[in-house]
């Protein structure tokens, strides 16, 4: 239905011409860039691939943000969008690690939430596994302090750095403690010892 709406707004705008004079070219004043930017952002939370699709389609700027300061994979991946991140990793020129306004990047969300199959994809797409925002927290932080075991393992595997600190000096394993995530304290302990 929201693609659909894409497809009204546009036509909405397209000046009748006669059969002897050229179309001429759509243009959207910043309202109705706006109003796209809004459905595709929404698109994305809800995982609307056609939608997304079809934004890419008209050649709006891949790493467009929001009023957080969201990428359009920053929300599809904290959102736990697989599809949708799959679509936007296709495109070309994607900043993978864009960081929002609280500087978090994609796989820091999909870390958070524990959307493993996104964060692997997003690893293979070159996604820093040691990125931190400004308080020096890290994916592997993230994942530690919402008890993600699964994920906490795979950033580990794919040489997330157990001993990184925030700049209030916690570790992962120290918000793993905090937060009672016993599984994953079992996880981070077994690997400080190898």
């Amino acid at each position: 239905m929201r693609t659909l709406f894409i497809f009204v707004a546009v036509a909405s705008i397209i000046v009748p011409v006669s059969a002897e004079s050229p179309p001429k070219p759509i243009v959207l004043n910043a309202e109705q860039f706006a109003k796209l930017r809004e459905i595709a952002f929404q698109a994305a939370r809800e995982g609307d691939v056609k939608t997304l699709e079809e934004y890419f389609k008209i050649g709006r700027p891949l790493n467009e943000t929001n009023s957080r300061g969201d990428t359009l994979l920053i929300v599809a991946a904290y959102n736990g969008q697989a599809q949708a991140v799959e679509l936007i990793l296709k495109q070309p020129k994607l900043e993978v690690d864009a960081r929002n306004k609280m500087g978090l990047a994609a796989l820091t969300g999909a870390a958070f939430k524990g959307h493993l199959e996104i964060a692997k994809a997003l690893v293979k797409a070159k996604a820093d596994v040691n990125a931190s925002n400004e308080s020096g927290q890290t994916a592997l932080m993230f994942a530690a302090l919402s008890g993600r075991t699964a994920t906490v393992e795979y950033l580990l595997v794919m040489g997330a750095n157990l001993d990184a600190k925030d700049k209030a000096g916690n570790t992962a394993l120290s918000l793993a403690k905090a937060q009672g995530a016993e599984e994953v304290v079992k996880k981070l302990e077994a690997a400080r010892k190898k």
